[in-house]
């Protein structure tokens, strides 16, 4: 809902159903080559405009959120991407744009679904709609790039584009054309199988044959996304064996729910969400009530958003 005082928005997961990286840079930096979807499983984002005073920001975990820390929202708000993009859009409008923020997340934490990256753009988008500051896509795209390249993608994908090849070091968004619904299931492995970023990309360094020559697999990523529909196996992640190398209970978690499904799991990010691809809502759900009843984790079936015209 959109009116002249409040914005809500759904702030949607995204998943890589494919991820390739090249070896690091000079600077530290991998090259990268993604496939990018955003899905139906989402937080729920409100922002009130307000006449003046200080912005306030709500930020919890929702009732029915599959997989909620014990201690909640525990991290300080300055660290929040939500908080530091209002911080970013009255940087660049050299004003004040006071506003009420009312965040309530159903996407984890740290599992590898850019959820507090989303909820960046959503506050991007709504501040945007609510004062009028007349600031096209690429504008805010450019924008939430400077919090990551998940946050520029979620931007896209909030105004219509939720399917992207992203190339270069993650600056590079190329909208995808792709139109056919990918049907999914999300698999929540839980705080114990929780990846590092940081910890995941150095075992991806260590354990890559000639690591210094190894190339972003980009015909590789585009050939998935051009060719639909997204068989079982299509699906491909370079971090998944550093992934599983850092919290071995990953691997453990994946080839059970393998075994359970016959068919293949796949992660997204830098971990820990699995997620495996599944032909339509009906094979979802039994597949998601097929893992719940296996394994007791918690597993959501969902689908990508339709590209807008």
């Amino acid at each position: 809902m959109i009116d002249d005082l409040r914005v809500e928005l759904a702030c949607p997961a995204k998943v890589n159903l494919a991820l390739s990286f090249g070896g690091p840079n000079g600077e530290g930096m991998h090259p990268i080559a993604s496939w990018m979807v955003a899905v139906d499983f989402s937080d729920q984002l409100t922002v009130d405009r307000l006449d003046g005073g200080e912005s306030r920001f709500d930020l919890a975990f929702a009732h029915d959120a599959p997989a909620p820390p014990r201690g909640g929202v525990d991290w300080p708000l300055e660290k929040d991407l939500a908080y530091r993009a209002h911080g970013l859009m009255q940087s660049h409008t050299r004003g004040q744009l006071p506003i009420a923020v009312t965040l309530r997340k159903r996407i984890p934490t740290g599992a590898g679904l850019g959820g507090g990256s989303s909820d960046a753009a959503g506050v991007m988008v709504a501040t945007n709609k609510l004062f009028d500051l007349g600031l096209d896509t690429a504008t805010l795209v450019r924008i939430g790039r400077t919090l990551g390249s998940d946050v520029s993608f979620a931007v896209a994908a909030l105004m219509g584009k939720p399917s992207a090849i992203v190339t270069g070091t993650g600056e590079v968004l190329e909208p995808c054309a792709n139109t056919a619904d990918v049907h999914l299931v999300l698999i929540f492995p839980g705080p114990d199988a929780a990846c590092p970023t940081r910890a995941v990309f150095q075992t991806f360094d260590r354990i890559t044959p000639d690591i210094a020559n190894k190339t972003a697999d980009e015909t590789g990523v585009r050939t998935l996304a051009q060719h639909p529909p997204l068989p079982p196996e299509g699906p491909f992640n370079d971090l998944t064996d550093a992934a599983c190398t850092v919290q071995p209970v990953l691997r453990e978690i994946k080839i059970k729910i393998e075994n359970a499904l016959h068919q293949p799991v796949h992660i997204t990010g830098s971990g820990s969400t699995l997620y495996t691809v599944a032909h339509d809502d009906n094979h979802a759900k039994d597949l998601a009530d097929h893992v719940r009843r296996q394994t007791g984790l918690h597993a959501v079936q969902t689908r990508t958003l339709p590209v807008s015209s």
